[in-house]
């Protein structure tokens, strides 16, 4: 058969062979077919049976919680298959839920159980009462106060938390009861620990007080007492060192102890008796003064003319305290009422102004006059007081000297004669033994200095200016006094590696307890019968 040619085809003979139709021939015969509409038919209502299987089932699993059950309806076509099939009624007790369910609040979830407490839906509607309930303890959990309790109690007495939210007011209640008992023992407390501290009314006592009570009824009135007392306390402190510097001045009664107080007190009661005492102190002829508590005791002497050295007919009289000249003191000076002590040159030990002196050859410290010291020694000390009181101190001229010595007296010696001269000088006296020893004297000691102001002052209150120890003044070592300065101030001329000393001391006879005695030392030799005064501007 040739492909080009279509209609050429022919069925398919699958019978005889000699080309005749039917079974028997097994030839094709298209018209011995018939169509299975059994078989169609049973398959079709197969396929309805499944399919409302399938929809029952779906029914029965996937079931629409909020619609009652059992009211399931079949799909119109169903109905129409069938006939049009009237749902079964619906029981009051779905109509009050589905009632419940649109309304969907407390209220009608309550009226749903009201009136079916044991209907259909009692579970699921205590379910939405549930939440409702768990809210409202929710919100008197967030309050947590007594009111947010009874708030849950007065609307769900029965409910779910009840039982909790009583016992939580209860526990409330008790922790008020127990802050008000608590409150009352600290009140009685208090009360009782104000009195305490009312009866001892000190410092003490109140701020015991607020140390328990910081937050008390009484805390401020005890706050304000105790600034009170400390402010009272810190002005009496005031006064008492006030007056306690106040005696301190006058006692010591010194020009820097008075200004002193002033700069210090300016406007206290006592300033205008330091300013009258500090009056009292200016230096002027007679009067005493003292510029600082460890200075030595000065007196001011007046101006004035004066012969000083030995006259040529001068009992005992060496060449070197001749010619006896005419001196102009021109203006008041002062000078020490005593010879430095050793209590004085030891507040210069202690200001690390001047060495320390450990001989004094055991008679004793303090009072003393100080011994054992150089002309040299005596410069620190005089630099050290003037640098101490911003005052002019200085060791004395011999023309210094010698005129407050003598204080207008023109005789060879202190009292006028050898026997006065006892009553004002500690020289040597016949208890010591000595060749040269004033047989008229009977000294309080024989081999030692004395305190110093043991003896009498003389016209001006200047004491021991004779004996006791010799001193140390400006002047250097001349031959003779021809031309030594007349207006008071020192010799400088000879040889000033030796000073000139005066007044004689405890070793001395009545030769070098005059007036006019002279002797040398050299400047940086010490002995314990040498020592010194001061002068001041």
């Amino acid at each position: 058969m040739s492909t080009d040619n279509k209609n050429d085809w022919q069925p398919v003979n699958d019978g005889g062979d000699n080309g005749s139709s039917g079974p028997a021939g097994g030839a094709y015969a298209p018209g011995a077919e018939r169509a299975p509409i059994l078989k169609w038919t049973l398959g079709l209502l197969l396929l309805a049976l499944v399919a409302i299987a399938a929809i029952w089932l779906l029914s029965k699993v996937v079931v629409n919680d909020e619609l009652p059950q059992g009211t399931f309806e079949l799909p119109r076509a169903e109905q129409t298959d069938k006939g049009e099939e009237q749902a079964p009624p619906k029981s009051e007790d779905e109509k009050a839920w589905i009632a419940a369910l649109e309304k969907d609040t407390l209220e009608g979830y309550r009226e749903y159980l009201e009136a079916f407490p044991n209907g259909r839906f009692k579970d699921k509607a205590q379910e939405e009462i549930n939440k409702y309930d768990n809210k409202a303890w929710e919100t008197a959990e967030k309050r947590n106060t007594i009111a947010g309790y009874e708030d849950y109690l007065e609307n769900w007495s029965e409910g779910l938390h009840a039982a909790k939210a009583q016992e939580r007011i209860d526990q409330m209640k008790a922790a008020i009861e127990a802050q008000k008992r608590d409150a009352a023992e600290r009140a009685a407390m208090e009360a009782r620990d104000w009195k305490t501290a009312e009866t001892a009314n000190s410092i003490q006592s109140y701020e015991d007080y607020l140390g328990k009570h910081p937050s008390g009824k009484n805390a401020p009135t005890a706050q304000e007492r105790i600034n009170r007392m400390k402010a009272d306390a810190a002005a009496a402190e005031a006064s008492a060192i006030e007056e306690a510097a106040w005696q301190s001045a006058k006692t010591n009664n010194t020009v820097s102890g008075y200004e002193t107080f002033l700069s210090s007190y300016p406007s206290s009661k006592y300033a205008p008796l330091a300013k009258a005492a500090l009056e009292d102190l200016k230096p002027s002829p007679g009067k005493t003064f003292r510029d600082c508590d460890v200075c030595p005791l000065m007196v001011t002497l007046a101006g004035g003319n004066a012969n000083l050295g030995a006259g040529e007919s001068e009992d005992g009289a060496r060449p070197n305290e001749k010619p006896q000249r005419p001196v102009i003191i021109g203006a008041p000076f002062s000078i020490g009422v005593t010879e430095v002590t050793f209590a004085q040159w030891d507040a210069c030990v202690s200001a690390g102004a001047c060495p320390a002196i450990s001989n004094d050859n055991g008679w004793g410290r303090g009072k003393r006059p100080v011994i054992n010291v150089s002309w040299d020694d005596a410069q620190k000390y005089t630099a050290w007081l003037s640098s101490k009181t911003g005052k002019n101190y200085s060791l004395p001229s011999e023309a210094q000297w010698e005129y407050a010595a003598r204080s207008g007296d023109t005789g060879l010696y202190a009292g006028g004669s050898k026997k006065a001269l006892c009553a004002f000088a500690n020289g040597a006296g016949s208890e010591s033994g000595l060749a040269w020893a004033n047989s008229e004297c009977n000294d309080l000691a024989s081999d030692r200095t004395l305190p110093t102001g043991s003896l009498s002052g003389n016209k001006s209150g200047v004491k021991d200016m004779i004996g006791n120890v010799a001193e140390w003044t400006l002047d250097c070592n001349t031959l003779n006094l021809k031309d030594a300065p007349t207006n008071g101030e020192p010799d400088l001329r000879g040889s000033c590696n030796q000073r000139s000393v005066r007044g004689g001391s405890w070793f001395s006879g009545p030769a070098d307890l005059r007036y006019s005695a002279r002797l040398m030392q050299r400047r940086g030799d010490s002995n314990d019968f040498t020592g010194f005064r001061v002068v001041r501007k």
